[in-house]
């Protein structure tokens, strides 16, 4: 009963503060993207705050996997009862909790985090951008025209010519996706890899939704990305160290959902120009191999986690 009962408590806490944790990143995100540098900063609606939680809510549910199959690393005994709980509680994750945040948080106003506004960049701020410094006295939000003066800086200490009046011209458009303001794209770069990660997230949301609003058998297709997270704890005797067993894991289960996103991405599953994989077909397989490792290990392999238990 004691192992049931932490199990629960580590999954409902993961979930809560996983949940709380990822929406204050989100909600960091969402701010940085649409700030400009001297605007009034443009706020969530109690709405959107809303649809935001429940969506990360379902991020966090994902996240439970290996914190369930570290708590089975170090308290390895009752393992008839663990192996039992840890399985319903990932049914109940992919099966309840995560389409029930996607079906709660459609009910509210969605949010874009990486959509951000088409900025009418503000005056008395100097702007770099593609070797040349801005600084504008008006702009006009109308007609998206400014006035102002831009320096060349390869220039800017050689001769006057470096500096060039504008009138009534174009403000300077930059890449600085998914950012507003230059300002705030060169303080708060995103790496390339988040870059990806990020859209890859939400991209996969909507393709929950889009799945889940087909039907169940539908969402059981995409849910297969559980079946292979919840196989990991196949893994978790592969080493005589549980911290290598876990790190392990940790990989295995970061890959799985790499993998994943990039389905959302729109891979298609080609394996080396060898062979195309659907989702749940790769899902699956990567499930057979780790429960079928997990079988063999523990027939043949006397339980090493065991072995640092008092």
């Amino acid at each position: 009963m004691k192992t049931i009962a932490s199990l629960v408590g580590i999954f409902f806490a993961v979930i809560i503060l996983g949940a709380i944790l990822s929406f204050c990143v989100a909600s960091l995100l969402f701010y940085s993207t649409n700030l400009v540098v001297g605007e009034t900063v443009e706020r969530m609606s109690w709405e959107q705050m809303a649809s935001l939680f429940f969506v990360c809510g379902g991020v966090a549910t994902i996240a439970t996997t290996p914190f369930l199959v570290a708590h089975s690393i170090r308290y390895p005994h009752n393992g008839f009862a663990r192996i039992i709980t840890y399985t319903i509680l990932t049914a109940l994750a992919w099966l309840v909790i995560i389409p029930a945040c996607l079906v709660v948080s459609q009910k509210f106003e969605s949010i874009d985090l990486l959509k951000a506004k088409h900025p009418v960049l503000t005056t008395n701020y100097f702007r770099p951008n593609d070797g040349t410094l801005y600084y504008y006295t008006t702009v006009n939000s109308q007609t998206m025209t400014v006035n102002g003066v831009s320096f060349t800086l390869n220039d800017i200490d050689s001769a006057t010519d470096s500096s060039k009046l504008l009138e009534n011209g174009p403000q300077f458009q930059a890449s600085i996706q998914p950012f507003s303001d230059v300002l705030v794209y060169d303080t708060l770069q995103i790496s390339k890899f988040m870059e990806v990660v990020i859209p890859a997230f939400i991209l996969s949301k909507q393709q929950a939704q889009d799945t889940f609003s087909k039907g169940f058998f539908p969402w059981l297709v995409f849910a297969s990305w559980g079946l292979a997270a919840y196989a990991t704890i196949g893994l978790r005797r592969l080493f005589q160290w549980r911290l290598l067993n876990f790190c392990t894991i940790l990989l295995v289960f970061i890959g799985i959902c790499i993998l994943n996103l990039f389905y959302s991405l729109g891979w298609n599953g080609n394996l080396f120009d060898l062979i195309t994989l659907p989702q749940w077909l790769l899902n699956c397989i990567i499930a057979a191999v780790c429960s079928c490792l997990g079988i063999l290990l523990a027939i043949f392999r006397k339980d090493p986690n065991t072995e640092h238990v008092e």
